[in-house]
């Protein structure tokens, strides 16, 4: 999912407290006080709310319509600016923030539906014996439903997402009391009722419902929690994306209906726990209700793209284990009888009949015209280059019946192939087989056939137990240790809406969200009590790392978190350990010695032994500091040591242990190597009691001596305009991109403006622009409204930051003001992680100055 402003409307959030109560505040009372309570502090926040529209009809005259107004989470209005000249509303908005009670006015968010990974299997996957129960017994779900009785029964569940097709078979085929879907709203359409609103015409919602609590006893299909009600809030509609306040009013609709846990599976790119989404996700996280988000499916582009909400320090952040099996079609290599599985269902024309195979041996991407004649042949083709529709367009002409494209890096994928143009089909197998064709194809002499099956067919997963290639990449934007724990989400079967198939495969880690969220209502419904603030440590605490390949060293903790969730270590756990995870900070911030609790809750007395397994160390930073693509694993680790080893505990006791951090691994400081791994704890008296684990973290070198401005590819960029309005980067006379030359000239209206292009190498607190007269060399302001929080930009070209200037300036008075003719030039100051921007000190700080411009109204 990815994030961008939307200009025209904003959040305006207010000073007075918000109505919600916790659910150890709630349990304290009685239903009358509650309400009573609860009652005199919306009155509170309404009369804030109605205060502020009266100051904004009759005292600055500005016309809007509220979006949504919210009372329990968060204090707060979203409204759409009505008929307002977009040059207006930078003026707009620094009056509302001048109003009384206000204390942050700020651009809504748009949020595009969240990516997922579709393997077309559809119904007839239910002729094969049921696959979702493979990843149940991984993650200790049938051991909690087969011995302990658990399927969630008597606990709420939210989903807030696409919606949910509450008439499948398997999700109740009916919505509201007594039903398995009794609870929701449509943000898109308005509130579910008779008619036929709210269902699910993306599918997602409906397969992360699935996960969560299929129950179908007629096809043998059951979710992680089969008997949990359902709360489905629909905040996407069919095309098209949604904005955070959606989100946010989705989220007090779950308060309000007395959720349990609220699954959350969108998300995408880098983010602070700053943005407003994530403080309401954790201000219900903190009231009592768990909040399970997904870390996002940015697997490629490196470190820190922890995404909103679950870079909140109290909501789970899940990141995707490869499950241990799926369901697919294939074709056979005929000599060696080798099955080679593909992307997508082959026609029934290509099925059951030997096909020759040709490679694009004058070109292995086949992005040029063949030089000879593919008629009648299967064409294998390496990703890469040039589009799909190029590739497939070119073999067509050539006599190609189809296409076979093999990935040009790890892990499978699903290629894009819409065109009327293209009229044979295409499929995608993984960059392992396509190297394996390639060499069959080299022993047989060219002489090569394969045959496509009709057939769905179970697989076991080659990297079974491993974290996805696609699975986001922590560490939190100052270190924090995220993702939290991770949950099975490649190849994951589940239902969707009964017109698109009513069974799907996907993978993402919208998948593994709503495993990790089935598995705390199994927790909850075994322990009601249980402080719900706790839960995130308490599952993070017996999970099960997740191992580095072939290696017998974990998985570095920047990937998988605590590692992969087993609900039933969870709930036969009775030792608790204080804090659940420690983040070691860089070399710079690194804490002296970190304290641990332990707590023997066990009812009779306990042995605990405790040790250090490190885990593979990561490095991923160019020599710019910049996050790559790139990762490389090193079996380098730190030194930590523990002042006591073992201690003996009765029912309720504690003891506290001192862990120092003693040398760091044995990489280069200026490689900014990323360490990790694991404190075991072990009972020793009671085999059978599960073993407890604290992932930590950190780097080894100075976070702070990282850029944050990315120099490369030409940014940052300034822009101008052409004579047709079309944005133009400022040039200098030669044609070269300069800080030289005359300067362009704005009239500041109409399109006529200047705007800066940046992107963020890493994550940045506290960006700004300041205003120079360039003949004087001297700052006379500062770019108002720049916002305080900056997550790192995508290593994709096309992702940067777009600032539009319009020629206003705060001056060091703090006075709002609109500059006169004359000659300007920016200076862009961004704090290096970890900077002291209280005193300033230029080493902590880096900066870029643009082009000069000129403002000749």
């Amino acid at each position: 999912m990815t994030a961008q402003p939307a200009l025209s409307s904003f959040l305006i959030e207010f000073d007075q407290p918000v109505a919600g109560m916790s659910r150890m505040q709630r349990n304290e009372l009685n239903e009358q006080q509650v309400e009573q309570i609860i009652t005199a502090k919306r009155a509170q926040v309404s009369q804030q709310h109605a205060d502020f529209q009266d100051a904004l009809t009759n005292d600055l005259q500005v016309p809007f319509q509220v979006r949504h107004e919210f009372f329990d989470l968060l204090n707060g209005i979203s409204i759409d600016l009505q008929d307002v000249a977009p040059s207006n509303i930078p003026t707009i908005l620094d009056k509302i923030k001048a109003l009384p009670g206000v204390i942050k006015a700020s651009p809504l968010v748009s949020l595009s539906q969240p990516k997922m990974i579709v393997h077309n299997v559809g119904m007839e996957a239910m002729t094969l014996p049921p696959q979702l129960s493979n990843s149940h017994e991984q993650t200790g779900v049938l051991k909690a439903r087969n011995e302990l009785g658990l399927k969630g029964k008597g606990i709420k569940v939210g989903v807030i997402d696409t919606g949910v097709d509450y008439t499948h078979p398997a999700l109740g085929e009916c919505y509201g009391k007594g039903c398995k879907v009794a609870y929701g709203y449509d943000f898109v359409d308005g509130p579910y009722g008779d008619a036929p609103g709210g269902f699910d015409c993306v599918g997602h919602g409906t397969h992360v419902a699935g996960i969560i609590a299929a129950n179908s006893a007629e096809d043998g299909f059951y979710g992680v929690a089969p008997e949990v009600t359902l709360g489905s809030y629909r905040v996407f509609p069919c095309n098209g994306n949604t904005k955070d306040d959606v989100i946010i009013a989705a989220l007090e609709k779950a308060y309000q209906d007395r959720m349990d846990v609220v699954n959350l599976s969108l998300g995408g790119g880098s983010a602070w726990g700053d943005s407003s989404l994530a403080k309401v996700a954790g201000t219900l996280s903190k009231l009592g209700i768990v909040v399970v988000a997904a870390i996002g499916n940015d697997g490629d582009d490196g470190f820190s793209e922890v995404s909103s909400p679950s870079v909140n320090k109290d909501s789970f952040s899940v990141a995707s284990f490869e499950g241990p099996g799926y369901l697919s079609y294939h074709f056979t290599q005929i000599n060696s009888n080798t099955r080679y599985v593909i992307s997508d269902r082959p026609p029934s024309s290509l099925c059951n009949i030997p096909l020759p195979l040709e490679i694009a041996k004058h070109d292995p991407e086949g992005c040029k015209p063949y030089p000879f004649s593919v008629q009648g042949k299967m064409v294998l083709i390496k990703r890469g280059n040039c589009t799909f529709i190029e590739k497939v367009k070119l073999a067509q002409a050539a006599g190609a019946i189809g296409c076979i494209f093999y990935n040009n890096v790890a892990g499978g994928f699903h290629p894009l192939v819409e065109d009327s143009q293209v009229n044979i089909p295409s499929f995608a197998i993984s960059q392992q087989q396509g190297q394996n064709l390639l060499q069959e194809y080299s022993h047989a002499n060219g002489d090569l056939k394969i045959e496509y099956s009709d057939n769905l067919d179970f697989f076991d997963n080659p990297t079974a137990g491993q974290i996805s290639a696609f699975s986001s990449w922590g560490l939190g934007p100052e270190l924090e240790l995220k993702p939290d724990i991770g949950a099975p989400g490649g190849y994951i079967y589940s239902t969707v809406p009964v017109d698109k198939g009513s069974y799907s495969t996907m993978s993402g880690t919208s998948m593994a969200t709503p495993f990790v969220a089935g598995t705390v209502a199994l927790l909850l419904e075994s322990n009601p009590d249980i402080d719900r603030t706790k839960v995130l440590g308490h599952m993070q605490s017996y999970a099960n790392p997740g191992m580095y390949m072939s290696e017998n060293v974990p998985d570095t903790v920047v990937h998988q978190g605590a590692g992969l969730v087993n609900v039933y270590a969870a709930i036969q756990g009775k030792a608790t350990v204080q804090p659940a995870r420690i983040a070691w900070n860089d070399t710079d911030h690194r804490p002296e010695a970190v304290i641990l609790t332990l707590t023997n809750h066990y009812e009779t007395e306990e042995l605990f032994e405790l040790s250090h397994r490190p885990a593979m160390s990561v490095l991923g930073y160019t020599q710019g500091g910049v996050p790559s693509s790139a990762i490389e694993y090193r079996a380098k680790f730190a030194d930590l040591s523990i002042n006591e080893t073992r201690a003996r505990l009765g029912p309720g006791e504690q003891a506290t242990f001192s862990l120092t951090f003693t040398g760091p691994p044995s990489v280069d400081f200026d490689r900014h190597c990323l360490f990790s791994g694991y404190i075991q704890i072990k009972p020793t008296l009671d085999p059978s009691r599960p073993l407890l684990r604290i992932p930590y973290a950190g780097m080894h070198g100075s976070y702070g001596s990282l850029d944050v401005l990315d120099l490369s590819e030409g940014f940052p960029v300034l822009l101008g305009s052409d004579k047709d309005g079309i944005a133009q980067p400022l040039r200098s006379p030669t044609g070269g991109a300069s800080t030289q030359g005359s300067p362009t000239v704005f009239t500041m209206r109409g399109r006529d403006y200047p705007t800066l292009l940046l992107k963020i190498s890493n994550p940045i607190r506290g960006l700004r622009i300041f205003v120079m007269d360039h003949e004087k060399d001297a700052v006379i302001g500062e770019v108002p409204t720049v916002g305080s929080f900056l997550g790192r930009t995508d290593s994709i070209h096309t992702s940067y930051f777009s600032l539009p200037w319009i020629g206003r300036i705060i001056n060091s008075a703090g006075h709002l003001l609109y500059l006169p003719d004359g000659v300007y030039s920016f200076v862009v100051v961004g704090p290096k992680p970890f900077a002291d921007q209280q005193a300033f000190k230029p080493s902590e700080y880096e900066s870029w100055s643009s082009p000069a411009i000129a403002i000749r109204r």
